[in-house]
């Protein structure tokens, strides 16, 4: 028992020193882009904070397992640098008791991993969700910066407005510019400009509109003397996507439905997304038998030789389960990525029992 507390206060020690600086990257990256897209006036200020405060569930579901992965890996190396593991070995120690003591670790930040994935992120996907479905309509308006010409993502577009009113709604002097390129044709542009407009959220859609009033739309091949002039009286002109509108915020409305209405629910999105949050909960128990094999080292090598092949080993874990995912999303069977996580233990297995695998392998003695 003592073994075991000794063991167990060390792995999670380095399993939330690793977690804690890999989130700090994750989420000061996150918050560095969302800055981007509010100074570019893509996401009102105001909705930064609960945006980044409520996608924080989402990045310690995946920062997790690997700060666990890293963590005992560098727990573990550290016991064979300090011949810690060759003392416990003379006590009777073998690799089936290592591992069922680092087992223990593994079930915690599973227990951990399986009440963030399954109830805390969902929660907080709805949540964002919800801030994002509001901010569609409201950060219409503080996207516009008065005076300025602004360059949209995703499209060609550049939007002008003179004045912005954020109590009525209300835009003035209204400049739209727009870029099309045909195959094998010549450069086509439209320009439009509205005395006012609003900014109107479409719910069936899920889409933002600009509905103009009191204008002229000017199209054609610019150099050209024939441009189509139209006026009209009342325009809706569709906003392109932003990125806080984008994947990036949670298009998936999958990841925030519950984990009670993924089980009722029989389409191929719920399953791969249910089949997703039970990896994640599987991820630390396999994580634990490939650590165990990857951290063997000695003086001389160094606690740190096998940890850069252990995080592309992870990488390509993560990235086949996400890939897995998507095809179970387009109609594949769930059980393939049962075969993934039954695969990464084996090779966990193999690894692990390699030195007593050898010893038993007969060699031929030549004279």
């Amino acid at each position: 028992m003592l073994i075991l507390r000794y063991l167990t206060r060390d792995i999670l020690t380095h399993t939330a020193a690793v977690s804690m600086v890999i989130l700090l990257v994750v989420f000061s990256s996150q918050f560095v882009r969302q800055l981007g897209n509010v100074a570019e006036g893509d996401l009102a200020a105001e909705f930064l904070a609960s945006l980044m405060l409520f996608s924080l569930p989402s990045y310690i579901e995946l920062v997790l397992p690997l700060g666990f992965f890293v963590g005992l890996m560098l727990a573990l190396g550290r016991l064979y640098i300090d011949s810690e593991i060759t003392v416990l070995n003379t006590g009777g120690l073998g690799p089936v008791q290592l591992l069922r003591y680092t087992l223990v670790s593994g079930l915690l930040v599973a227990s951990l991993s399986a009440i963030m994935s399954l109830a805390v992120t969902p929660w907080s996907k709805e949540r964002v969700l919800g801030i994002v479905s509001v901010a569609a309509d409201e950060t219409g308006l503080a996207a516009f910066a008065p005076g300025r010409f602004q360059r949209r993502h995703g499209g060609f577009d550049t939007i002008y407005a003179e004045s912005v009113d954020a109590n009525s709604g209300i835009l003035e002097g209204i400049f739209l510019a727009a870029q099309e390129r045909e195959t094998d044709g010549p450069e086509r542009i439209t320009l439009t400009y509205a005395e006012r407009g609003r900014v109107v959220f479409d719910e069936e859609n899920r889409g933002r509109y600009l509905e103009l009033s009191n204008g002229r739309r000017y199209h054609g091949v610019p150099g050209l003397n024939e441009f189509r002039i139209t006026q009209f009286k009342t325009l809706g002109e569709r906003l392109p996507e932003t990125e806080g509108q984008g994947s990036g915020l949670g298009d998936d409305f999958q990841d925030a439905k519950a984990t009670l209405t993924l089980l009722k629910s029989e389409d191929a999105s719920s399953q791969a997304t249910l089949a997703w949050r039970a990896s994640l909960v599987f991820m630390p128990l396999n994580l634990s038998l490939l650590a165990l094999g990857l951290a063997r080292t000695d003086k001389r090598r160094g606690r740190y030789v096998m940890l850069l092949p252990a995080i592309l080993l992870y990488l390509v874990y993560l990235v086949t389960l996400a890939n897995l995912r998507a095809s179970v999303a387009e109609g594949g069977s769930a059980s393939v990525i049962l075969v993934l996580h039954l695969i990464i233990a084996g090779v966990g297995g193999i690894i692990l029992m390699w030195p007593s695998l050898r010893l038993r392998v007969p060699r031929r003695v030549t004279t």
